[in-house]
């Protein structure tokens, strides 16, 4: 005999009727709202308002970003001298330990938001998200196993650690600016 003249059909059980009796089937209500044809009426939304409402412009607030990446608007931006900002190695040494937490996947992106610029907060993004989450231990004390500092006295300081990924070591260099009384990250390499 082969396997399939062995196979019996399977019997599925009968529900018992009488336990049935008490229920009912129930529409699920709608959760989106309706399309133009079928509102009552069967008429579709007006595309633009009728009336003097339509016809008088509307003002447009424009407000400038704080933190433009164009050479000629970097005057817009309200710099900070090195003297007014806290020690720049003590903020580096923090900076970069929450971007090995970023990458182990232990600290969320948006952690980095008010110490990045924009473009450097999308580059982090871009690659972050290309790539799969990694699922790992929090990277300890240890992990930034050296920070050095450059200052320049016009509030930017340049930034190389040394850090210990897993078994390995890699090095990351930033570029931090005062910016309306803090340090910013505004470039960064081996991220």
């Amino acid at each position: 005999m082969t396997a399939a003249q062995t196979e019996r059909p399977l019997a599925l059980p009968t529900p018992d009727i009488a336990a049935l009796a008490g229920l009912r089937l129930l529409p699920a209500p709608d959760s989106e709202p309706p399309y133009d044809d079928e509102r009552p009426g069967g008429r579709p939304l007006p595309l633009r308002a009728t009336g003097l409402a339509a016809t008088a412009p509307r003002p447009l607030r424009l407000v400038p970003s704080p933190l433009l990446d164009e050479d000629d608007r970097w005057d817009a931006v309200q710099r900070t001298r090195t003297s007014d900002l806290p020690p720049a190695k003590a903020f580096a040494h923090a900076l970069v330990q929450r971007l090995l937490e970023v990458c182990a996947g232990v600290r969320p992106l948006a952690q980095l938001q008010r110490d990045t610029t924009l473009a450097v907060y999308d580059a982090l993004e871009g690659q972050l998200s290309s790539r799969p989450r990694p699922t790992g231990a929090r990277p300890d004390g240890r992990a930034v196993r050296s920070v050095h500092v450059q200052e320049r006295p016009d509030g930017v300081a340049e930034v190389s650690a040394t850090v210990r990924r897993g078994g390995r070591y890699a090095a990351v260099a930033l570029r931090l600016e005062g910016i309306e009384g803090q340090w910013r990250c505004t470039e960064l390499v081996g991220a």
